[in-house]
């Protein structure tokens, strides 16, 4: 089955590294931002490079989200993260893993899981994270 994006310039689907998210690098000062911007957050130049964030990342701090809906179709409780990416950028995203599984400073790597209310069939995928096994941080 072919994999297509929630939303078209989010992140890459395949590549050497496997799927990155896609984040934007102001030329004038340096600052990272995702999803990528047009015009820098920090000093609002507009002279901004596209590139690919790294594969893996740190959970910096996570939490358990238990209501109805999320990206389990039994409801079952699901965990978001705050990831360092090593690049003085961090992202939140939904980690792959059950709560137990989940602690700070763990090292995760991107991957995908179908968005909050889709059919387990569908092609539309989201980023997420993903544990690495065997790596501690």
């Amino acid at each position: 089955m072919s994999r297509r994006p929630i939303v078209e310039g989010l992140f890459t689907l395949d590549g050497a590294g496997g799927p990155r998210l896609l984040i934007s690098k102001c030329r004038a000062c340096g600052a990272l931002a995702f999803p990528a911007r047009k015009r820098c957050h920090a000093c609002t130049a507009d002279d901004l490079e596209a590139m690919e964030s790294p594969a893996e990342g740190t959970i910096y701090s996570w939490t358990v989200v238990r209501e109805l809906g999320g990206p389990r179709p039994d409801f079952q409780p699901y965990v978001v993260a705050q990831v360092d990416l090593g690049t003085g950028l961090r992202v939140q995203g939904v980690v792959d893993a059950s709560p137990d599984a989940v602690s700070i400073g763990q090292r995760v790597r991107m991957g995908f899981v179908h968005p909050f209310g889709q059919d387990l069939d569908s092609d539309v995928v989201t980023y997420c994270f993903v544990p690495v096994e065997g790596r501690t941080p």
